[in-house]
């Protein structure tokens, strides 16, 4: 979509020169999350041993019924265990973690038990023997809290980058908060990582605030953006005299309005406390349009796929293009009060789903007897 050449965007711009290209801050973050993983020798490890257990539950139903009764056994509450650092949100991610973490006990116990079992292969059981040693271990347990204390901060970040409100001042602000709250862990411990042994995480730490820094966020277009933010201007007058004019005026000159006119009302709105002006409402109406992510198109894609599934292919464009808006736009389903939609339909002529067919009834002939057709006579 961001091609230069033959991108949507590409495209775009030959009839609207003036158009923002802005990389979605929800897959960057995913993207630094990658780039973090790959910089660091450990965390390829820790992938592929979640990868394993994933595998050993996921491909075997025997195994995750164990499992299932292995918790039932220890008295806990079992969550599922997905993939990890392969799928397209850093949430997911932490809930792999996160199910790793609390299913710690049952894990346990079940690979201990198969480990022995003379049912199975002594191929099964070595694999279930080293599965066990790996889990087991200190190292293993240090890294399962230390990624569950960094994938829970990002995937607070995430949700917040994916909210249909979140704008790009908002994104550079939580993005530097969350730089902000790594840079304290690498000498503080998070709230799992407490629990275990303190290992050397900053190799780790250090890697993900520098691809936070380097692929969030949009830095160039946030500046000009920010002096529209009144909790982004300073508290001292003097500083703010001047603050934000010339990230005004190249706004106001990238959008075609009146430049003049846009510092000018700037001046009064920060410095004497008036109403936005007329050409600063324009601005900010403006700046409302540039999104952070595009959450809100992969909304769209997942509705299109529930939608125009299988079972409903038969829905034309305009059905299609009707139910989709309501899905994406439309109220929660418990919110959603039809009575006025049914009696506007029934309005329109429309039947109830329990009235009888209309129209002329069709007339079913008697079979005639075999006598009638040989022309025998019966008496009255």
């Amino acid at each position: 979509m961001t091609g230069r050449e033959s991108g949507l965007i590409a495209k775009l711009r030959k009839d609207f020169p003036s158009l923002k290209s802005i990389h979605c801050l929800a897959h960057k973050l995913e993207l630094v999350v990658h780039d973090a993983c790959k910089s660091v020798t450990g965390c390829n490890h820790f992938e592929i041993f979640i990868s394993k257990l994933y595998t050993f539950y996921h491909q075997s139903p025997k195994n995750a019924r164990l499992l299932h009764d292995a918790a039932t056994h220890v008295n806990i509450s079992l969550l599922k265990i997905g993939q990890i650092f392969s799928i397209c949100w850093v949430a997911s991610s932490f809930s792999t973690v996160r199910a790793v973490w609390q299913d710690f006990p049952a894990l346990a116990t079940q690979m201990q038990n198969a480990s022995v079992d003379v049912s199975r292969t002594d191929l099964d059981r070595q694999k279930c023997s080293g599965l066990l040693r790996k889990l087991s271990s200190t190292g293993f347990v240090k890294d399962l809290a230390l990624m569950k204390d960094v994938l829970r901060e990002l995937q607070s970040l995430s949700l917040k980058l994916q909210s249909r409100n979140t704008s790009l001042t908002d994104a550079s602000r939580w993005t530097y908060l969350t730089m902000e709250v790594l840079e304290a862990m690498k000498t503080t411990s998070g709230k799992s990582l407490a629990k275990a042994e303190n290992i050397n995480k900053g190799q780790f730490l250090q890697a993900v605030i520098d691809n936070l820094s380097v692929r969030l966020p949009d830095s160039e277009f946030t500046e000009l953006l920010a002096p529209l933010e009144p909790s982004c201007w300073p508290k001292d007058r003097n500083s703010l005299v001047l603050y934000g004019e010339k990230e005004i005026h190249d706004l106001a000159k990238h959008l075609g309005v009146p430049t003049r006119a846009a510092v000018e009302e700037y001046r009064f709105w920060k410095l004497e406390g008036d109403s936005p002006g007329k050409t600063i409402k324009r601005l900010i109406t403006a700046s409302k349009t540039y999104l952070a992510t595009s959450a809100e198109c992969e909304r769209g894609f997942s509705a299109m796929s529930d939608t125009a599934n299988k079972r409903r292919n038969c829905l034309r464009a305009k059905s299609l293009s009707s139910v989709l808006f309501l899905d994406v736009n439309g109220p929660p389903l418990e919110q959603f009060d039809p009575k006025s939609f049914v009696l506007s339909w029934l309005k329109d002529g429309h039947r109830l789903s329990t009235a009888t067919k209309t129209g002329r009834q069709a007339q079913t002939k008697a079979d005639r007897p075999l006598w009638t057709v040989l022309g025998v006579k019966v008496m009255d």
